[in-house]
């Protein structure tokens, strides 16, 4: 009786073991299995004129740049002709809307200047509309705003 006894308590560690083994391996394949996506880098750019705003003006604007998924930072660069902009800002919306302000780009407070740069840090919100194309870049005057406008495009590169 006590040898009955004794293998059914080995068969039992012996199933415990075998149990703990196969768990084991299962965790180690499903953290195989997670593997994180490649970040990656886009071209930007925008080109802003009447036909975002349905006015008569003759100004355009282009906007160049550059974001990287890892950093989460655009960089970019603006410059405009026919135009005397009061105002120049990145917003986000569906087409034909005002849109949210997300970034002031220019003041004319700031004084005249025809090529704009600068670069910034995106919150992970601004980072998905941005990915989805809900941006556009808005060129306000004196005597429309926004006198035109552009929505951004990425390209991967």
């Amino acid at each position: 009786m006590k040898n009955s006894k004794t293998k059914g308590f080995v068969r039992v560690l012996i199933a415990l073991v075998l149990f703990f083994l196969v768990s084991c391996e299962k965790e180690l394949t499903t953290e195989a299995a997670k593997v994180k996506p490649p970040v990656r880098t886009y071209i930007v750019t925008a080109r802003a004129d009447k036909k975002g705003t349905n006015s008569t003006s003759v100004g355009t604007a282009v906007l160049k740049g550059q974001y990287d998924e890892d950093t989460k930072q655009l960089n970019y660069s603006l410059e405009y002709s026919d135009i005397e902009p009061q105002l120049i800002t990145l917003r986000s919306g569906p087409k034909g809307t005002v849109g949210t302000f997300i970034k002031e780009l220019y003041n004319k407070q700031e004084g005249k200047v025809t090529a704009i740069k600068g670069v910034f840090s995106l919150t992970p919100l601004q980072e998905r509309n941005m990915l989805k194309g809900l941006w556009f870049v808005s060129v306000s005057t004196a005597t429309m705003s926004p006198e035109i406008s552009g929505v951004l495009t990425l390209k991967q590169q």
